[in-house]
């Protein structure tokens, strides 16, 4: 497993000599990942989304099925998630299409990120492309290659746990399991550092 956040699962190295196995043994085809990150320095969303519609465009020739992105919304704590089948352009265009999206508004700080899917787990479509969610507020969004080889067993006890899940993906687990131990930490008092969550989730 690979989230967007580093897993303590495989060291780098072990993960640069997969990736250069695969890609010497076979035909390359994977997800593609990209971010955006200002801080203290003043952008509109209309670059951030350029930024990142062209930083996927970079990753097309890897093959994939889908994109998606996660961008701060204009409330704090706000994430929008925009998410289509096809090619890049299909997603820009879904963006554009977006008549409520102030893309003039500037952020002095801001956090996003944008996957391209080869799909493992669920057909194509826009429910099962990245990011993924955590709840309905997108508190947590994930992007990830790889496999969760344990998502079925995830799935069943977060849904035991009232969790309802909206795609057909093993990255949707990552993204419920994240929220459900970040709740009953807060719920015990317990203050947990994201890092400390990342752990606990991997």
């Amino acid at each position: 497993m690979s989230p967007y956040v580093s897993s303590p699962f495989s060291s780098l190295q072990q993960t640069v000599n997969h990736l250069q196995l695969l890609h010497t043994t076979y035909q390359l085809t994977m997800c593609g990942i990209f971010a955006y990150l200002n801080f203290l320095v003043e952008k509109d969303r209309k670059y951030i989304l350029e930024t990142l519609l062209n930083g996927l465009s970079r990753l097309e020739y890897r093959g994939y099925d889908s994109a998606g992105l996660a961008i701060d919304g204009d409330n704090e704590n706000e994430v929008l998630i925009y998410k289509q089948v096809g090619k890049v352009a299909a997603l820009r265009k879904e963006i554009q299409d977006q008549v409520n999206l102030d893309v003039s508004k500037s952020f002095l700080n801001h956090v996003s990120m944008a996957h391209t899917r080869w799909a493992t787990h669920g057909q194509p479509s826009p429910i099962n492309a990245h990011p993924q969610r955590s709840d309905t507020k997108n508190e947590f969004t994930v992007i990830h290659n790889g496999i969760v080889t344990n998502f079925k067993e995830l799935l069943t006890i977060l849904k035991n746990k009232g969790y309802t899940f909206e795609s057909e993906t093993d990255t949707e687990a990552i993204a419920k399991l994240a929220q459900y131990i970040f709740d009953s930490q807060k719920a015990q008092n317990n203050t947990l550092t994201f890092p400390d969550l990342i752990k606990s989730v991997c």
